[in-house]
């Protein structure tokens, strides 16, 4: 008994001496209020940072700043648990590491684009960006339904309309702005002021496209409801058929080569000739539900929450649309949006579960950069004004403006 009694009070010492060493993780976050503390407060008034010792942990001395990268990866790798990500205490702002932090203090990673504002305004998610051609309007559209109009040059908000419902989707054709909403379409001209309500959907309109003088709109019931845009809009857009096939919610719709391609929560990607309206075909490459579709040259690429992109083409030999490439990701994938960089390289971005967008050079899918947000980003812009701007929203409600970098050496071998 005297010696378990002994063992026992070696192992407490051990500990002691162990606590009394080791900082405290509550003072180096400026809250401790233990007195006397049995963790190791410095003699100094405040905490300062704990020296970062080369091949150790990032932090060597306690727990209190737990980061789980510790490599900094290439940005042309694909993607990896290990990726950097914005580091949470500098988000909080009382990270003790500053620049020798292993982990980002930015809200992204690349060398070409940077952020060029934040705008606040809106309080729920945003669902939709709009940026009409030769106009300095744009518009964003939120799931409390409000519409909000920017002056994006000044990034002053100069408008704003409550729609009293959810706002699923948001586009521009010309001077037209459509939204989709529950059960309707709204229609706004912002140089006349005219207003419609499109109906016909069932449910929440999730997706929009415009294409062959044809708007379309996809629904909760997945149904596609179709409106015929013409010369004399100041009396409204007929409604000219339903496209029914999708046995679930409608998420994206894209128009090209004159057939519309279709994304659905029943896993499928349809495609519909733009004049008949008729159903021509089903591809059934995904195992989740559709998230996204967009068309890009003579192929489309979709993406789906099984984690994969997958790109499209049209055989020759008998014109049936098969998967040519797949690219697997980490996460589920939420949103794809293609752009053309400073360099009029063409960038897929790629919006993943994780809060991050993914941007990659196509057709090679090396990775250029990230951006990185507080929660998922499914609303993504670009200007039509030549200007290098793109847009991104998130759902906190924050809008960002990015600005692309041009690469001074490219631009004299153009020259």
């Amino acid at each position: 008994m005297a010696v378990l009694a002994a063992t026992r009070v070696g192992i407490v010492e051990r500990k002691q001496r162990r606590r009394a060493t080791t900082i405290c993780s509550y003072w180096l976050a400026g809250r401790c209020t233990r007195n006397p503390c049995s963790f190791f407060h410095p003699l100094s008034q405040s905490p300062s940072p704990p020296p970062l010792i080369p091949n150790k942990g990032p932090l060597a001395v306690s727990d209190a700043h737990l980061h789980k990268s510790t490599k900094r990866p290439s940005l042309v790798s694909s993607s990896s648990s290990s990726s950097l990500r914005p580091c949470e205490y500098w988000n909080s702002g009382n990270c003790f590491y500053g620049d020798r932090c292993r982990n980002l203090h930015s809200w992204f990673r690349g060398d070409d684009f940077s952020i060029s504002a934040k705008l606040a305004g809106h309080k729920n998610g945003i669902t939709g960006i709009a940026l009409p051609q030769g106009s300095d309007k744009l518009f964003t559209g939120d799931r409390d339904g409000n519409l909000r109009v920017w002056d994006y040059r000044s990034g002053k908000c100069t408008q704003k309309f409550d729609l009293g419902t959810e706002i699923g989707c948001l586009i521009c054709k010309d001077s037209w702005i459509f939204v989709g909403t529950v059960d309707c379409v709204k229609a706004w001209n912002f140089e006349t002021h005219l207003d419609f309500s499109l109906n016909g959907p069932v449910g929440q309109v999730y997706a929009l496209a415009v294409g062959q003088d044809t708007l379309f709109g996809g629904a909760q019931n997945g149904i596609i409801s179709s409106w015929k845009l013409s010369d004399t809009d100041s009396l409204g857009f007929p409604l000219t058929g339903s496209l029914e096939g999708h046995t679930c919610v409608v998420t994206s719709l894209v128009v090209g080569d004159k057939r519309l391609f279709s994304g659905s929560m029943d896993h499928t990607i349809r495609i519909w000739d733009t004049c008949s309206l008729r159903c021509i075909g089903t591809l059934n490459g995904h195992s989740a539900p559709i998230m996204s579709v967009i068309c890009w040259n003579c192929v489309f690429i979709s993406c789906s929450m099984d984690k994969s992109i997958r790109v499209w083409s049209t055989t020759k030999k008998d014109g049936s649309v098969e998967v040519i490439y797949t690219h697997e990701e980490e996460f589920g994938v939420l949103s794809l949006f293609g752009i053309h960089d400073a360099n009029d390289k063409p960038i897929l971005f790629c919006s993943c579960e994780d809060n991050s967008v993914r941007l990659y050079e196509l057709p090679s899918f090396l990775e250029k950069g990230r951006l990185f947000a507080k929660q998922d980003i499914r609303a993504i812009q670009t200007s039509a004004n030549d200007d290098g701007l793109f847009f991104t929203g998130d759902c906190t409600g924050m809008l960002t403006v990015w600005k692309w970098h041009r690469d001074p050496k490219k631009e004299d071998l153009q020259k």
